[in-house]
């Protein structure tokens, strides 16, 4: 599955790069002039026949914003989405629960904790809950929130049996190190080990993304869904080959 990925900064849709926030502009794309969000899920599925996203609201992320009324908006226009809004607990996202087209992510880098976790498990249920295993140059990024027990730990098998001990079914694989970059998601062996040890696992990769055969790599490796970001908008991904991967 060819997940589109929107990341969200001051309402905006920017491209992101190695995980350095503070560069992000606003992206540009051959599929149209607009940066708006709306305006570029409804021409990413124009073109490609995609209608399902992973939304980074790096509004929330960052300043702790959520931006509601596009999820709404999008909602309303038939996107569904994975959506990153920088949970810290469990009630940051109490109000989202009544979306049936949002399914929440909990990243690593802002959770408060495996308790947390499993109350978002308990709350969402597996299906609508997924767990970013975020990392920076292959070290995990944990929330420094005091007492949080991913923060003792620096291996990200380590990290990633937490959380399926939390009941996680669902995983998404990411170096914030390598989005944007083209260069691959730097994640292929971990990868390929989180499969072999948790094969009852879902789990999408992403980052850096350059062309058809590295999509299919990862589905050998085990992943079943790709984020991709910069490929689909500068035509390094086709719609002949979106189509007939997805």
């Amino acid at each position: 599955k060819i997940i589109p990925v929107l990341d969200i900064l001051n309402q905006t849709v920017v491209r992101g790069v190695a995980g350095e926030r503070d560069l992000y502009q606003p992206l540009q794309s051959n599929l149209t002039d607009s940066s708006d969000p709306l305006d570029l899920a409804r021409a990413i599925r124009a073109e490609y026949g995609l209608s399902e996203f992973y939304v980074a609201d790096l509004d929330a992320i960052i300043h702790q914003r959520q931006n509601r009324e596009l999820y709404q908006g999008l909602l309303a226009e038939g996107f569904t989405f994975l959506l990153d809004c920088g949970l810290r607990t469990t009630a940051d996202c109490a109000a989202l629960q009544e979306y049936p087209g949002i399914n929440i992510v909990a990243g690593l880098e802002t959770l408060a904790g495996p308790d947390e976790l499993a109350a978002l498990v308990d709350q969402w249920g597996s299906e609508r809950t997924v767990f970013s295993l975020d990392l920076k140059q292959g070290q995990p990024v944990v929330s420094a929130v005091a007492g949080n027990p991913f923060a003792e730990l620096t291996n990200p098998l380590d990290v990633a049996g937490m959380a399926r001990e939390q009941g996680v079914t669902q995983l998404i694989l990411l170096d914030l190190a390598q989005v944007g970059t083209g260069q691959g998601t730097g994640t292929e062996g971990l990868c390929q080990t989180l499969h072999a040890r948790y094969p009852e696992l879902t789990l999408i990769t992403g980052g850096g993304i350059r062309n058809a055969a590295e999509l299919q790599a990862q589905a050998e490796l085990g992943a079943e869904g790709v984020l991709v970001a910069s490929a689909l908008h500068d035509g390094r991904l086709g719609r002949d080959v979106v189509l007939s991967l997805s």
